[in-house]
């Protein structure tokens, strides 16, 4: 089917208009498509079916002159399957768009053009956008295509053009593009080319060098996007003629350094992106005049103190964002952020920072976020964050800070987040509890031994506490009953031998504990009164016993993998109030299975890894929300097909998913089922066995087996003509 889409756009005529428009072309219809510009909120569109775009020709000459008139939008898309060849050469009439004298955007999709002339676009006085997308990367096209050059002029004739695509292409010169009115350019000196563009998007080529007054046509461009080039040179006057530009991306090049007088013919600038490029210097005074820059990222660079100094940001008074990540900064002097007094977020992680001096940050008084991850930093001073009454996130993860002053929260007392992951901490900071709004508070991979009920106090707000990877022993009695809105504990990969059975009897409102990666032996009565618990993992401890009843109603999601438990205790028979979805119990030394072993809840289940010798009937019958059981890797020898079975499931539900691979099954007459388990699904009362490949099983000999010898060889001569993958040990021993 040839599929050419003609969509033309009429302007002004309301809805109920649509019925007194001419009737469409052979091979077209009307249809509406949403108009923000109209208080209708709908626009009338063309639809037209044709092969290429040369038969768009006919199409456009069965339009009433006052159909044409209207045009202002037309998108053309030519047919994916056989992908004719067109062309937008002219003829003697002219070009086939010369009607189309209101045409304001044209969309080109899926049309194999060979050549776009210079003269093609020249009646489209009025064109606003364009886009020519082949989606074919040997055809010509402005995007995602093979572009290498363009005719000097293509672009002049669309005085109204105000959007240009030309991303994801091989373009290496950009003088070639015709935007300047400078010297040789295509136009005469002072004359404007495309003086309406607003946004040009020039990404992901191969552009090399940015010349002097390469768009210098472009009085009115706001948005210029180079990233993702191969730039290593930027004339002193790359930018001259960019008095209108708001946004400048020159990110992902390969820029060493920048001209001094770079941005001096575009003050208006309010986001200039140079980060992952190799900079190791910032000329003095590049900055200077751009008292209107809003964000400013110079991460990924090889910047150096030297550099970034006391004048670097001077007059930046607007500045809100400045990230300068990922490069080589020794030392955050007094003054470098002297004027920025408006920023609300700074990015210093991953430089080598081992100096912040007496009032370094003092001037930022309206700063939101400050990062300083994976720095040198070891000793946190009373000066270091005066003046910072504005900050509510302090992340420090990662560096080397051995020594926190009791003073130096002081004047961040409106901190919400802070992280010390990754440092030397020998205990809770002392002056931790002035920070009365805290609300997350991160101490992993320190040193840390223990804490107290003091430790925390003053928190009251604190909902989020990360301890993992210290060298904590023992949780005991109310640790932490100085946090009344406690509700993620993170206590992972410590020591912790004993948990008192009301250390957490302060925390009513814990929601999710994690104590995995220590060595507990027993949780009996700890976790009973939080009822709002609904997440819990005591994996890889030294547990050797547990019981349901143990457990809050409300736990929604239980780890417990890689322990020592031989079974899955109900003294009470809680099954039917527990609310346990997830239950991980994978890697113990379970033996047995049965009805009461598992809530009535469960979703998902992993028994593998076990010494499971036994799944006795009816396990899962009354499990209604069962979605998967992992019974890989167990002991089992003979597994009865009513340990299987299940109570009808609806037509709208997926059968349970089952694992029972790697077992040594022992197959007489009682595995029989085995063969046609997965045949089974039109009763909706067994599960789907989806590792059968995995499955090997011992065929039994004379003596394991009632059914006579000739019986036996006639099952062996089954499985074997049927080469099913189930048996691959066979035995007849």
């Amino acid at each position: 089917m040839f599929l050419l889409i003609l969509s033309v756009v009429i302007v002004s005529i309301s809805a109920r208009s649509l019925t007194s428009i001419e009737m469409a072309p052979r091979g077209c219809e009307w249809r509406m498509q949403p108009d923000e510009g109209s208080e209708a909120g709908e626009e009338p569109v063309l639809y037209c079916q044709i092969r290429t775009i040369n038969n768009s020709e006919q199409l456009m000459a069965n339009l009433t002159q006052t159909q044409a008139d209207r045009v202002t939008v037309l998108m053309l898309e030519c047919s994916d399957v056989l992908f004719f060849e067109s062309s937008l050469e002219s003829n003697r009439q002219g070009s086939f768009l010369s009607g189309l004298r209101r045409l304001k955007e044209l969309k080109v999709e899926n049309c194999k053009i060979r050549n776009i002339p210079a003269a093609a676009l020249y009646p489209l006085r009025h064109l606003r956008r364009l886009s020519l997308r082949s989606h074919n990367s040997e055809c010509l096209d402005l995007a995602d295509n093979n572009i290498w050059n363009t005719p000097r002029d293509l672009f002049c004739p669309l005085y109204s053009l105000t959007h240009l695509n030309l991303t994801r292409n091989k373009l290496q010169d950009v003088s070639a593009l015709g935007f300047s009115d400078w010297g040789n350019g295509p136009l005469a000196p002072g004359r404007a080319c495309v003086n309406s563009l607003e946004v040009a998007d020039l990404s992901h080529n191969d552009i090399i060098t940015l010349p002097d007054n390469g768009f210098s046509a472009l009085r009115s461009l706001e948005e210029l996007y180079l990233e993702n080039n191969a730039i290593s040179t930027l004339g002193d006057r790359a930018f001259v003629g960019l008095s209108a530009l708001l946004t400048l991306n020159l990110s992902s090049n390969c820029l060493v350094d920048l001209p001094p007088d770079l941005f001096q013919s575009s003050r208006e600038l309010r986001h200039i992106y140079l980060h992952n490029n190799s900079l190791s210097v910032l000329a003095p005074g590049l900055l200077e005049g751009l008292d209107q820059l809003q964000v400013l990222d110079l991460s990924h660079n090889e910047l150096t103190s030297r550099w970034v100094n006391r004048d670097t940001f001077s007059g930046l008074v607007r500045l809100v964002v400045l990230n300068l990540a990922n490069n080589q900064l020794t030392r955050v002097d007094a003054n470098l952020f002297h004027d920025l007094y408006s920023l609300q977020i700074l990015n210093l992680e991953y430089n080598a920072i081992s100096v912040i001096t007496e009032s370094a940050f003092a001037e930022l008084k309206n700063l939101h976020a400050l990062t300083l991850t994976n720095n040198k930093i070891a000793r946190i001073e009373s000066y270091h964050f005066t003046g910072m009454y504005a900050l509510n996130q302090l992340l420090l993860d990662s560096n080397e800070i051995e020594y926190i002053h009791p003073r130096a929260f002081e004047n961040v007392t409106n901190l919400q987040d802070l992280g010390l992951n990754g440092n030397m901490l020998g205990g809770v900071p002392a002056g931790i509890g002035q920070l009365r709004f805290l609300k997350t508070l991160d101490l992993g991979k320190n040193h840390i031994e223990s804490v107290t009920n003091s430790s925390f106090e003053g928190l009251d707000l604190l909902y989020g506490l990360r301890l993992v990877d210290n060298h904590i022993v023992n949780i005991s009695r109310d640790a932490f009953s100085t946090l009344p809105s406690l509700q993620v504990l993170n206590l992972a990969s410590n020591k912790i031998k004993y948990v008192e059975q009301s250390a957490f009897s302060s925390n009513p409102t814990l929601k999710a504990i994690r104590l995995d990666a220590n060595e507990l032996t027993d949780i009996s009565g700890v976790f009973t009164n939080l009822q709002s618990l609904v997440w819990l993992n005591v994996s890889s401890n030294k547990l050797l016993w547990f019981d349901f009843s143990h457990l809050p109603t409300s736990l929604d999601w239980l780890d417990m993998h890689d322990n020592q438990v031989t079974e899955l205790g109900n003294y009470y028979d809680v099954r039917n109030s527990l609310r346990i979805k997830m239950l991980d119990v994978s890697f113990n030394l379970i033996t047995d299975i049965r009805e009461n072993s598992l809530p009535d809840s469960i979703e998902t289940l992993f028994l593998n890894n076990n010494k499971i010798t036994r799944v006795e009937p009816k396990t899962f019958l009354n499990k209604s929300n069962l979605k998967k059981v992992v019974l890989y890797g167990n002991e089992l020898v003979y597994l009865n097909l009513a340990a299987l079975s299940l109570n009808p499931v609806t037509s709208d539900k997926d059968l349970p998913q089952f694992y029972i691979g790697g077992n040594p099954f022992y197959c007489d007459c009682k595995m029989e089922w085995l063969l046609r388990i997965n045949h089974l699904s039109n009763l909706r009362q067994y599960p789907q066995v989806l590792d059968l490949d995995a499955v090997t099983c011992e065929l039994a000999h004379s003596r394991g087996c009632a059914a006579s010898a000739s019986a036996q060889f006639e099952i062996v001569e089954l499985f074997v003509s049927l080469r099913n993958p189930l048996f691959r040990s066979v035995s007849l021993l």
